[in-house]
């Protein structure tokens, strides 16, 4: 539990860096403008982007996790004969 604690730490630090850092370089451009809205949109946008990745990959775990992907019905020849034949 603990090494889990440590990693999540890091991982957060490291984002955390990476993204100052990233600020940091944007706003050395000096021919580049964005406004402020549009510093809020992008932050916005890469915000839930992350969000709506995370809750899909948290999804695909619970599902695994739990055995719903072991009811899906992998017989692909009946599938194909289903088709064929309409």
């Amino acid at each position: 539990m603990k090494d889990t604690l440590v990693l999540i730490i890091l991982a957060i630090s490291t984002v955390v860096l990476i993204t100052i850092f990233a600020i940091n370089l944007w706003l050395q451009m000096s021919d580049v403008t964005i406004s402020y809205n549009g510093k809020i949109a992008i932050f916005l946008g890469a915000f839930f982007t992350i969000l709506l990745g995370s809750g899909l990959m948290s999804l695909a775990y619970f599902s695994s996790k739990n055995g719903f992907d072991e009811q899906v019905d992998h017989d692909l020849d009946k599938v194909f004969k289903k088709f064929k034949d309409s």
